[in-house]
């Protein structure tokens, strides 16, 4: 597995994303529901830490995805 395997590349990418879209639904329910409580405080802090890494996934394997959809497309055309 590396950055030239399109399914790994393909999948890290959609697993970031899950990664940013669960961690920002947690931060904002946990924000709606219980802001005052002392474990939201640690939910909230938990919750951003996941998104940086979902969005650190996306980042690092956006130009391979891109490059490889570009590919994709250009050969079905």
């Amino acid at each position: 597995m590396g950055f030239t395997d399109p399914f790994f590349i393909v999948l890290s990418f959609l697993t970031g994303l899950l990664i940013c879209a669960m961690s920002g639904i947690l931060t904002v329910l946990t924000i709606l529901l219980s802001p005052n409580d002392s474990k939201a405080d640690f939910i909230i802090t938990m919750s951003l830490i996941a998104f940086g890494f979902g969005g650190a996934t996306m980042r690092a394997t956006f130009e391979a995805v891109q490059a490889c959809l570009v590919e994709i497309i250009t050969s079905l055309l």
